[in-house]
């Protein structure tokens, strides 16, 4: 081979290439999981991935959806089945159905629940993870501020209720310090 045949000055003959556009997984899949879910009762897939979103993270910690029954033929006034790890959730989350209810029917934009269905679940474990846990109060107490609080729960002869007037007042005086501030 000699060098002509190696023009390097000239483009590469172009050929015919396929390619296919890269698409996000997500929306290869949305439709495969729309029809997969719509069996199981879902009117939307999107009820299990913003459920947090929906009801919020504290009740989205211990819920769970399952599925939402309908009438034949029907797709609002359903049964929303919820599943949770034991009984004290059931009841919690027996005393904000209303709520839950709003929620999910705001979500949707019509009245696609109208009712709940609990089912306890021993084996399902809470989302600790995101479960919050409460703020360390710090002590904003002055030493004089101390002093007065001894001062005037010193003649207290129950010590229960000396220690929780002397707590309360140390949450007095720390509440108006945040107030200064």
């Amino acid at each position: 081979m000699s060098e002509e045949d190696f023009d390097i000055l000239q483009p590469a003959p172009k050929t015919a290439r396929i390619t296919a556009d890269l698409t996000a997984l997500s929306k290869t899949m949305a439709p495969l999981t729309k029809q997969l879910f719509g069996k199981k009762g879902f009117v939307e897939v999107s009820i299990l991935t913003n459920w947090d979103k929906i009801v919020g993270k504290e009740l989205a910690n211990y819920s769970f959806p399952l599925k939402i029954d309908f009438k034949r033929e029907q797709k609002n006034n359903g049964i929303l089945h919820l599943q949770v790890p034991s009984g004290a959730f059931a009841l919690e989350i027996a005393h904000r159905e209303k709520y839950i209810l709003e929620k999910i029917n705001a979500y949707f934009g019509y009245n696609a629940v109208s009712g709940l269905k609990i089912v306890q679940n021993s084996a399902i474990s809470l989302a600790e993870d995101d479960m919050e846990e409460p703020a360390k109060q710090v002590d904003l107490v002055t030493e004089n501020e101390k002093k007065y609080i001894e001062s005037i729960s010193a003649e207290i002869k129950n010590s229960k209720l000396k220690e929780i007037l002397i707590k309360l007042g140390h949450c007095i005086f720390n509440e108006n310090h945040k107030k200064e501030k």
